[in-house]
Protein backbone atom coordinates (compact mmCIF):
# COMPACT_ATOMS: atom_id res chain seq x y z
CA UNK A 1 0.00 0.00 0.00
CA UNK A 2 1.28 3.44 -0.80
CA UNK A 3 2.17 6.20 -3.22
CA UNK A 4 4.69 5.39 -5.95
CA UNK A 5 6.46 7.30 -8.70
CA UNK A 6 7.42 5.42 -11.86
CA UNK A 7 10.23 6.84 -13.96
CA UNK A 8 9.54 5.92 -17.59
CA UNK A 9 12.42 8.04 -18.91
CA UNK A 10 16.07 7.23 -19.58
CA UNK A 11 17.27 9.80 -17.01
CA UNK A 12 17.30 9.75 -13.21
CA UNK A 13 14.63 12.06 -11.80
CA UNK A 14 14.15 13.64 -8.39
CA UNK A 15 10.65 13.90 -6.91
CA UNK A 16 9.05 16.08 -4.24
CA UNK A 17 5.43 15.70 -3.19
CA UNK A 18 2.90 17.23 -0.79
CA UNK A 19 0.20 15.57 1.28
CA UNK A 20 -2.57 16.64 3.66
CA UNK A 21 -1.32 17.33 7.19
CA UNK A 22 -3.57 19.09 9.72
CA UNK A 23 -0.47 19.71 11.87
CA UNK A 24 0.59 22.36 9.34
CA UNK A 25 -2.73 24.26 9.48
CA UNK A 26 -1.29 26.75 12.00
CA UNK A 27 1.43 27.54 9.41
CA UNK A 28 -1.19 28.79 6.95
CA UNK A 29 -2.03 25.65 4.93
CA UNK A 30 -2.83 22.09 6.07
CA UNK A 31 -0.19 20.49 3.80
CA UNK A 32 3.31 19.05 4.22
CA UNK A 33 5.86 18.79 1.42
CA UNK A 34 8.82 16.44 1.32
CA UNK A 35 11.65 15.71 -1.12
CA UNK A 36 13.84 14.74 -2.85
CA UNK A 37 13.32 11.09 -3.78
CA UNK A 38 15.63 9.67 -6.46
CA UNK A 39 13.94 7.48 -9.08
CA UNK A 40 16.35 5.84 -11.51
CA UNK A 41 15.40 5.18 -15.15
CA UNK A 42 12.66 2.59 -15.75
CA UNK A 43 12.07 1.89 -12.06
CA UNK A 44 9.55 2.98 -9.45
CA UNK A 45 9.97 4.30 -5.94
CA UNK A 46 7.60 4.12 -3.01
CA UNK A 47 7.48 7.51 -1.30
CA UNK A 48 4.58 7.04 1.10
CA UNK A 49 3.19 4.02 2.95
CA UNK A 50 -0.42 3.25 3.74
CA UNK A 51 -3.64 3.28 1.75
CA UNK A 52 -4.11 6.23 -0.59
CA UNK A 53 -7.86 5.76 -1.27
CA UNK A 54 -9.12 9.06 -2.65
CA UNK A 55 -6.25 11.13 -1.23
CA UNK A 56 -5.07 14.32 -2.96
CA UNK A 57 -1.36 14.85 -3.57
CA UNK A 58 0.78 17.46 -5.27
CA UNK A 59 4.11 16.70 -6.91
CA UNK A 60 7.05 18.19 -8.77
CA UNK A 61 9.82 16.22 -10.47
CA UNK A 62 12.90 17.05 -12.51
CA UNK A 63 16.07 15.44 -13.79
CA UNK A 64 19.55 16.47 -12.62
CA UNK A 65 20.22 19.09 -15.30
CA UNK A 66 16.58 20.30 -15.19
CA UNK A 67 15.97 19.64 -18.89
CA UNK A 68 12.93 17.53 -17.93
CA UNK A 69 10.33 18.53 -15.35
CA UNK A 70 6.82 17.71 -14.30
CA UNK A 71 5.24 20.84 -12.86
CA UNK A 72 1.85 22.42 -12.37
CA UNK A 73 -0.01 25.45 -11.11
CA UNK A 74 0.32 25.05 -7.33
CA UNK A 75 3.38 27.09 -6.36
CA UNK A 76 5.49 26.58 -3.27
CA UNK A 77 9.14 26.96 -2.32
CA UNK A 78 11.35 23.88 -2.75
CA UNK A 79 15.02 23.90 -1.72
CA UNK A 80 17.83 22.10 -3.54
CA UNK A 81 18.57 19.82 -0.57
CA UNK A 82 16.42 17.27 1.26
CA UNK A 83 13.46 18.73 3.16
CA UNK A 84 10.31 17.87 5.12
CA UNK A 85 8.36 21.10 5.60
CA UNK A 86 4.92 22.61 5.86
CA UNK A 87 3.58 24.05 2.58
CA UNK A 88 4.31 27.70 3.43
CA UNK A 89 7.88 27.10 4.64
CA UNK A 90 10.74 28.32 2.46
CA UNK A 91 14.38 29.32 2.67
CA UNK A 92 16.93 31.51 0.93
CA UNK A 93 18.12 28.54 -1.17
CA UNK A 94 14.59 27.62 -2.33
CA UNK A 95 13.06 28.01 -5.78
CA UNK A 96 9.39 28.85 -6.28
CA UNK A 97 8.12 25.85 -8.25
CA UNK A 98 4.68 24.76 -9.37
CA UNK A 99 3.39 21.35 -8.33
CA UNK A 100 0.83 19.20 -10.14
CA UNK A 101 -2.30 17.93 -8.40
CA UNK A 102 -3.36 14.29 -8.51
CA UNK A 103 -6.15 12.46 -6.74
CA UNK A 104 -5.82 8.73 -6.12
CA UNK A 105 -8.91 6.71 -7.08
CA UNK A 106 -11.18 5.94 -4.12
CA UNK A 107 -10.95 2.23 -4.97
CA UNK A 108 -7.13 2.22 -4.95
CA UNK A 109 -4.95 1.33 -1.96
CA UNK A 110 -1.86 1.91 -4.15
CA UNK A 111 -1.37 4.77 -6.57
CA UNK A 112 1.44 5.15 -9.10
CA UNK A 113 2.28 8.41 -10.82
CA UNK A 114 3.98 7.70 -14.13
CA UNK A 115 6.63 10.22 -15.16
CA UNK A 116 6.83 9.91 -18.94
Amino acid sequence: MGLYFKNSTSKTVWVAYAYSNSGCASEGAPWSKIGWFMVTPHTDAKVRSGPVNGAKYFYYAENQDRTLNWSGGFSTQLPDGAFDWCWTTGSTDSRLLGMRKTIAPVTSIDHTINLV
